[in-house]
């Protein structure tokens, strides 16, 4: 049966420049599939995609079993969550399994879809990770802009360990938008803490990572990587952001960088 979500999705994929088509179902194939995604895209850049929507909690074993079966094939994973799956906006606790899973593949965000009031929408579930274990802060991006389609290779460390093609559907100038916002967010969330001054120490390991907007655990090119991404991008010198934001968000990727190098040792 056709899942209610699918034709509204599958719209605003064929209404994406980078989309060469986009539909319902998958082309006959030699290759059996235990996996039947809800709908199938393809860009101009002759990637392929498989979007699965969810409307019931999955498990991680799952999750890990569609992502091994679509990239072995070099197709890329794009999972949609029905939104009452997933925690309010302003929720501050710890999350399902799952839900980290989910969060891994996409930077630190699940896409979400709502189809309560008769009405659909597409949003960005955000999960950022606090400075106590487990436990994330998460905020909703109602206005999510459906306005690029991409596949890309992530490594996650969490229950699906490996290395995955995922789907992309964010452009570069809305992620720069969500990295202001969260840096926002860690900013107002550390200030409303009755902690030591000094915040970054009492911070897991794994809160330096997600600063530098990459997987925990990842190596040290990785590492070095985001951080010159990143340094370029907030450098106040040269950044096209507000000069206060660009100057918080550059300290806070430079802390995170030497925590980093710090804990793993390296020179």
């Amino acid at each position: 049966m056709r899942h209610p979500a699918a034709e509204p999705i599958t719209r605003l994929f064929r209404q994406v420049q980078d989309v060469k088509s986009a539909g319902l179902r998958r082309e006959a194939s030699l290759t059996a599939f235990s996996y039947e995604p809800d709908i199938v895209a393809e860009t101009w850049m002759n990637s392929r995609l498989y979007a699965y929507l969810l409307d019931k909690a999955p498990n991680s074993r799952t999750l890990k079993a569609i992502l091994k079966q679509n990239s072995k094939a070099s197709i890329g994973t794009l999972f949609f969550v029905d939104l009452r799956l997933l925690p309010t906006d302003g929720y501050c606790g710890k999350i399902a399994g799952w839900h980290d899973d989910l969060r891994a593949l996409n930077a630190g965000a699940i896409q979400a879809y709502d189809r309560r009031q008769d009405r659909f929408r597409l949003l960005q579930v955000n999960l950022d990770e606090t400075t106590q274990r487990n436990e994330y802060i998460v905020w909703h991006t109602a206005d999510f802009p459906f306005d690029a389609v991409a596949v890309r290779r992530r490594e996650c460390h969490t229950n699906i360990r490996g290395s995955w093609l995922v789907g992309d559907i964010a452009s570069p100038k809305f992620k720069r938008r969500i990295s202001d916002e969260r840096a926002r967010q860690r900013f107002d969330y550390r200030s409303r803490q009755t902690q030591p001054t000094n915040a970054d120490a009492a911070q897991p390991i794994s809160a330096a990572y997600l600063a530098l907007e990459i997987e925990v655990g990842a190596g040290q090119d990785a590492v070095k990587e985001a951080f010159r991404k990143l340094a370029r991008e907030y450098h106040p010198d040269v950044s096209q952001h507000r000069k206060e934001d660009a100057e918080q968000r550059f300290k806070e990727v430079k802390s995170a960088y030497d925590r980093i190098k710090s804990h793993r040792r390296w020179s």
